[in-house]
């Protein structure tokens, strides 16, 4: 079934090629995305990937002990994806993308600060999961596909995916998951004999709060990494989608697959000693040899393909909001190459650094999260979307920037970073080395722009 429906303006855009909008608002007229099923398929399958797993392997660093991890990855995916369903819920209510809709709170410039985030957001992300899937591609081939040729083909055909638009991707997407999902099940029965559950809580007192903080923190900005894509992937849904029903698909496909993978990836570290150098080798180590492994280890690195695919589109509509007036299609080409070589650049001492990226996405997105639930209080749900493009009536954008840069210095108290950028905040080394910054990043940000944009609103009326 086509999402679609028969008499939909934007059937043509589908059907013929390139998606030939871009930040531009979708007009109630040509919103045909009727089947709201596809917004948790969207997140299902892009999360449903190694990149989730690998995550999981992280918590063979903290000494929480195999029930204390998957208490941790529950309560802090919960957390990280209510933002992500709050944000998409205002896809239908303004036809707008994530980023332009930033605008009713930082104003026509000021949303450029957010957006240049989000850009390296999209080529972080990307660049982290093309080194997991190419590790993967490596370890089928036995070594015949070198790392650089292994990255080329996933971003190939993630590309050929991206560059067509809504449609496409939410159609790709909406299948995506259910091999994955068969895939990793094989994973998990082949290796359930090594897994070792009973492994106790190494970590007491300030320490026990310090693994809590810092791998809650990596689990939390893997799911509020979507946050800034979210109103990107519902903005072709009717206006009278029931926001609760578009709040619910969201919450579940973010949440359910996130879980689920990350338990499965924390379940793979208690059958080694020592970490691999990947999580490719990780899962080929638990599965053995043979035909069916080899097949298992070869799809399993296009899983990858699925979390791009949101990346790249997403990426585009960025570079469009920062005043970039080339075409969508050709930006998701232009991000591919970025994230290619970004990808050879991090590629060593891997796991260090997407913990370390994970944490630090965080911290942006917490302050953007809350900045953009009170700008939603303040005006009461209402937009006045007409005015998206017209700084003149849009807010100055003082309290937004502010708010957000004074959160993010405040962060920086409570960041450890120490394996990754050599730094670390002084709060963090008096936290037994915990890595607090994304919380302090939500009420520093939060705090300061209630306060802000009430004096904004008074001086400005706007």
């Amino acid at each position: 079934m086509s999402i679609l429906s028969s008499d939909s303006p934007a059937t043509t855009k589908l059907d013929t090629g390139f998606e030939s909008t871009g930040i531009e608002r979708v007009e109630e007229h040509d919103r045909g995305h009727t089947q709201l099923t596809d917004t948790m398929w969207l997140w299902w399958s892009a999360n449903s990937v190694v990149a989730t797993v690998a995550l999981g392997t992280l918590s063979a660093f903290f000494g929480l002990g195999f029930w204390g991890t998957l208490a941790v990855i529950v309560v802090f995916n919960l957390l990280g994806a209510l933002p992500v369903a709050f944000l998409s819920t205002l896809g239908p209510k303004t036809g707008l993308a994530q980023m332009p809709l930033s605008r009713f709170a930082f104003g026509l410039q000021g949303a450029k600060l957010p957006a240049i985030f989000n850009a390296i957001a999209c080529l972080g992300w990307s660049a982290v999961n093309a080194i997991i899937g190419a590790g993967l591609l490596v370890a089928w081939s036995g070594g015949a596909i070198p790392q650089w040729l292994a990255l080329l083909i996933l971003a190939t055909l993630t590309t050929v995916v991206s560059v067509f638009g809504y449609f496409i991707v939410h159609r790709y997407e909406r299948f995506a998951w259910i091999p994955m999902f068969i895939l990793f099940g094989f994973v998990f029965f082949v290796a359930a004999p090594h897994f070792n559950i009973a492994i106790p809580a190494s970590v007491t007192g300030l320490a026990l709060f310090a693994s809590v903080a810092t791998f809650g923190g990596a689990v939390f900005g893997y799911a509020v990494g979507w946050t800034s894509y979210a109103a990107d992937y519902t903005r072709r849904q009717p206006h009278s989608t029931p926001a609760g029903k578009v709040f619910t698909y969201a919450l579940l496909g973010v949440t359910v697959p996130c879980v689920i993978l990350e338990t499965l990836g924390a379940l793979l570290a208690t059958t080694v000693k020592e970490l691999p150098s990947s999580t490719g080798t990780l899962i080929s180590e638990n599965i053995g040899t043979g035909v069916i492994a080899s097949i298992v280890i070869l799809l399993l690195a296009f899983s990858t393909i699925a979390n791009n695919v949101p990346n790249d589109y997403s990426f585009a509509l960025s570079l469009q909001v920062l005043g970039v007036k080339i075409p969508r299609w050709i930006l998701t080409i232009v991000g591919a190459v970025l994230y290619i070589l970004i990808a050879f650049a991090i590629q060593a001492n891997f796991n260090l650094n997407l913990e370390g990226f994970l944490l630090l996405i965080a911290y942006w997105l917490g302050s953007y999260a809350i900045i953009s639930f009170i700008e939603h209080r303040f005006r009461n749900g209402n937009y006045p979307v007409q005015d998206y493009t017209d700084g003149s009536k849009l807010p100055p954008g003082i309290a937004a920037v502010a708010a957000m840069i004074v959160g993010l210095a405040v962060a920086a108290l409570g960041v450890n970073q120490a394996a990754v950028i050599g730094f670390e905040g002084p709060l963090s080394h008096l936290l037994a080395d915990a890595d607090i910054g994304f919380p302090l990043a939500v009420i520093a940000s939060g705090i300061l722009y209630y306060i802000l944009r009430k004096w904004e609103m008074a001086r400005s009326g706007r």
